[in-house]
């Protein structure tokens, strides 16, 4: 999930659409909408406004919507660009950028300190 682009609102409509009709909620009928408003706690408004995909709901009732509907709300977070993917991790810096960030210039430093990181992780292997 780390590398998908967020959904808009209305691919996030349909994303939860989906989840509720697989949860039991018909988000294409008032009962069903109804019934889902009532046990996330957010408004009927907001369940049209979302499965139609003209809203995103603000944050704090996501938990209850994400146990509901079966995901993780921190994963519906990322979904909607809320909340970076915690499997995002930095790139990695080359042994070259590590050698500038400790202070080492000069050249025949920066090759012995190259040249110490490379047996290091060969001895790991």
């Amino acid at each position: 999930m780390a590398s998908k682009k967020p959904l808009d609102s209305r691919q996030f409509g349909q994303y939860i659409a989906t989840r509720a009709r697989l949860k039991g909620y018909d988000l294409a009928t008032a009962d069903g909408r109804a019934r889902l408003a009532k046990e996330t706690g957010l408004p009927e408004s907001d369940i049209t406004a979302i499965a139609a995909g003209k809203y995103k709901p603000p944050v704090d009732p996501w938990k209850t919507f994400g146990e509901i509907l079966g995901e993780r709300h921190k994963d519906m977070l990322c979904m909607v660009g809320i909340l970076e993917p915690s499997g995002t991790r930095p790139r990695k810096k080359s042994v070259t950028d590590t050698a500038a960030d400790l202070g080492l210039k000069q050249p025949k430093n920066v090759a012995i300190f190259e040249a110490l990181v490379t047996a290091l992780l060969n001895s790991e292997k």
